[in-house]
């Protein structure tokens, strides 16, 4: 009894995944999808129609030989045409099906990266991506939404009509005797079935193994691309990770291959009861036919009927198999569609002060990864309107956390943050993060124009080459840019063809892309702005920086202390604590943190200038 009931549930969930499939395959396409179920409900009725009239065409024949009696002109006229038309039409469908099924699998493999992409966006904090399972789910649609909804149209093109086909051909077998159609599916139907059963472990199995996917595409990745080339030659690392991937293989496969053995010897198993049954029904046939309860054309009809109800059958049972697979890709999808927000939004949000008049303040704010790290803890302090603070600690004190929480891509595990006496989470968040210019350290490298690069941080700016010209300027990019023959317009990234820059020329572009922004925001944040700079262009964008700020109330985050004397104050943390704050001369004289950072660097410079 659970078994039944598992499977009525079973079926009930496909039953409704297919619907909304149907569904999206209706507001992608929805003349596509008119004229594929009308030419497809026709390739499964053309076969029984055929058959059928074989069938009269044969009795009509067999009787008019047997009795000598003459034959009516006008009906077997009517019967060749009929079965002319039936051909003709068998022919023409398939091109034009074929030619609509592609057509529509482009416009709905572009429909479901649209869905992902707007589904991914919709999310405004960081926690999903830093979420391994959520990852790797996001990952495997990613991978198979090329694949999956092309499969959905295939199967409609193979399944439909061969489920009409099958429908059509029971009936027609139904008057020689009610028990053929029953034995006929008796014998068949386990076959889909229990090979759906086994796709549904092949389709877990392939999910749990996710992590080795991409393990083996990571490992690929690093011999077969030019960002690794380098280091696995320098270091020999070409064996290591062709056995990494090696082992992460076979783990995969070993499970996968133990499943797919498995389907194999059930469905031969299977195969042989459905031949037995068909056999049994042939064999009676023949003896009716024999006995003359039987016409000739009877006996036809059975013999095309199985012939095409067995091939059909074969179609619905390989279309199942894909198609089990197929309905878990939109199971997925869909769920993922419905996936819940990890950050609440105000709906209505409060308007974001501006200017600001009190400014920002941490209160006891902790805050803790998803994975368990803990980033800051009790951390509290006021950044005033127009002030530039500089803040300073060792990797993993908790500095970019900071900005990261300010930029609200996440929220304070414990505490507070208050703009203007408002609370962060209570502000418009879109309207907030406008009023952000910010340099990250790992900041992105797009493969647009140059322009474009620039522009992303304004889109609003990114037909006025003006504006660009001057944020250029301000990162020490813009002579660079003059050389190229095509100026702003000049592409860039490998990966279509465009012009490569440097690290340091990379870093001066996501400076310019800060200050095509800063002009219309309030606040600045430079997160290791000068990270892959030169010593020169690092000294030409610290001597404009007073310059750069202006107006604006800026955080500086660097580990390069000799650039913090010209900030206002200076926020030492350590270990997710802040532990220190004042100017460069007051942290000094504390003899504190701050005042061993700085001696050790100075005591490097010295070094060097003496080398």
């Amino acid at each position: 009894m659970t078994k039944v009931r598992n499977a009525l549930n079973l079926a009930l969930n496909y039953s409704n995944i297919f619907c909304r499939s149907l569904l999206l395959l209706w507001t992608t396409a929805p003349r596509e999808t008119i004229f594929l179920a009308i030419a497809l409900l026709l390739q499964g009725l053309i076969p029984s129609v055929a058959i059928w009239i074989n069938k009269q065409v044969v009795d009509t024949v067999a009787t008019i030989l047997s009795s000598g009696s003459s034959y009516n002109f006008w009906t077997v006229t009517s019967l060749v045409a009929g079965w002319v038309v039936a051909i003709f039409l068998e022919s023409l469908l398939p091109p034009w099906v074929e030619a609509a099924s592609i057509n529509f699998g482009e416009k709905l493999t572009a429909q479901i990266h649209l869905q992902l992409m707007r589904k991914a966006d919709s999310f405004v904090d960081l926690i999903p991506f830093e979420d391994s399972r959520f990852y790797d789910e996001l990952q495997l649609l990613q991978q198979q939404a090329d694949d999956e909804p092309r499969t959905l149209l295939f199967i409609m093109s193979e399944f439909l009509p061969a489920l009409f086909t099958v429908t059509t051909m029971l009936l027609l077998l139904c008057p020689l005797a009610w028990w053929i159609p029953l034995l006929i599916l008796i014998a068949s139907v386990p076959q889909p079935y229990v090979s759906c059963k086994i796709e549904w472990h092949i389709w877990e199995t392939m999910s749990n193994k996710s992590l080795q996917a991409r393990q083996m595409q990571y490992y690929s990745s690093v011999m077969l691309t030019d960002t690794y080339a380098k280091e696995v030659r320098l270091f020999g690392l070409g064996s290591l990770f062709t056995q990494r991937y090696l082992q992460a293989f076979q783990d995969k496969y070993q499970a996968m291959h133990s499943l797919r053995g498995k389907q194999a010897f059930s469905l031969t198993g299977l195969s042989v009861l459905s031949a037995s049954g068909n056999a049994f029904a042939f064999f009676w046939v023949v003896l009716q036919a024999l006995g003359g309860k039987l016409t000739p054309g009877s006996v036809l009809l059975f013999i095309q009927s199985l012939a095409y109800t067995q091939q059909n059958l074969s179609y619905l049972m390989r279309s199942s198999v894909i198609f089990q697979r197929t309905v878990l890709f939109m199971e997925r999808f869909f769920n993922f569609l419905e996936s819940k927000p990890t950050m609440s939004v105000y709906i209505p949000a409060s308007p974001v002060p501006a200017p600001l008049k009190s400014g920002i303040t941490f209160e006891n704010v902790d805050f803790t990864y998803p994975d368990g790290r803990v980033a800051l803890t009790g951390v509290s302090f006021t950044l005033h309107p127009g002030e530039t603070v500089a803040l300073v600690g060792e990797n993993g004190a908790g500095k970019t956390t900071l900005v990261k929480l300010l930029a609200r891509f996440y929220d304070p595990t414990q505490g507070n943050i208050f703009v203007d006496g408002k609370n962060l989470k209570n502000l418009d968040i879109q309207a907030w993060r406008r009023q952000i210019a910010v340099v990250f350290q790992d900041f992105c490298r797009y493969s647009l124009s140059i322009g474009e690069n620039i522009a992303l941080g304004n889109l609003a700016a990114i037909n006025d080459l003006e504006q660009l010209k001057r944020a250029a300027n301000k990162s020490g990019i813009a002579q660079k840019v003059e050389r190229f023959p095509e100026g702003y317009f000049t592409l860039l990234g490998k990966q279509f063809d465009g012009t490569e820059l440097s690290g340091g020329e990379w870093q001066k572009l996501a400076l310019a892309r800060a200050f095509v922004r800063e002009e219309n925001s309030q606040i600045l944040i430079l997160d290791e702005p000068t990270a892959a700079l030169d010593p020169r262009s690092e000294y030409e964008i610290y001597r404009s920086f007073s310059e750069l700020v202006r107006g604006k109330t800026a955080i500086l985050v660097t580990h390069r202390l000799a650039s913090v004397r010209m900030a206002d104050r200076i926020l030492v943390l350590k270990a997710g604590k802040l532990i220190e704050v004042g100017t460069h001369e007051e942290l000094l004289q504390k003899r504190g943190e701050y005042a061993t950072l700085w001696s050790m660097q100075a005591d490097q410079y010295r070094n060097e200038v003496i080398e």
